[in-house]
């Protein structure tokens, strides 16, 4: 099994390898979005933390979660950094746990999306959708407690203000991260079962 994995995860490292432009350009969005609003807006590194989800979410299971989030890790890392620099928050830390959580329900989201949706653009535009809701939405709404992001964006908030405990949100996202890979892990059984059952008999089969 742990061989089959890696071997997954080497076949889709190639995969990504040779997509270097847009990995370049998914990981410099949300490095973007925080230079347009970091001198205009208290809540840049909030903005910019959750959008990462765009870097580390657009990119079987195990092998490719293995990939994209040692890909988010790395994202994470230089997010954070730039961040830290830039704006030099009160508590730097928050910011390098709440991009580091992002990162790691962003993966299992993009995943489980691209399962049960026929198409990539269509798990795109849902991605979209869900980051911009969880972005422009007040973080103390019900909805917005809902969202696959709100203990990141809890963490991202805190930098730049009150100290909030780390556990309970690092608790929901790994609870968000663990239900996203069963949904993930159950629409890909349900792929390939149906898949089974619609192909054609072998030559031996009808012998």
């Amino acid at each position: 099994m742990g061989a089959r994995v890696l071997a997954v995860a080497a076949a889709h490292a190639r995969i990504l390898a040779r997509r270097r432009t847009a990995l370049l350009l998914l990981a410099l969005l949300p490095l973007a979005f925080y230079g347009a609003l970091y001198r205009h807006s208290p809540h840049a590194i909030t903005t910019a933390g959750v959008l990462s989800a765009f870097s580390a979410g657009g990119a079987l299971i195990l092998g490719r979660l293995l990939v994209l989030e040692l890909a988010a890790l790395g994202i994470s890392a230089v997010t954070s950094a730039v961040m830290i620099a830039g704006t030099r928050p009160a508590h730097p830390g928050e910011v390098l746990a709440g991009v580091i959580l992002t990162g790691a329900v962003a993966v299992p989201l993009g995943l489980a999306l691209g399962a049960l949706l026929p198409r990539e653009l269509e798990a795109v535009l849902v991605l979209i959708g869900i980051v911009g809701i969880q972005v422009t939405t007040q973080p103390d709404t019900v909805i917005s407690k809902l969202l696959p992001f709100h203990a990141a964006a809890q963490l991202l908030d805190a930098a730049t203000s009150t100290p909030v405990t780390l556990w309970p949100r690092l608790a929901a996202s790994v609870g968000y991260a663990a239900a996203l890979l069963a949904i993930t892990w159950a629409a890909w059984r349900r792929r390939a079962t149906a898949r089974h059952a619609t192909s054609p008999p072998s030559p031996a089969c009808e012998a």
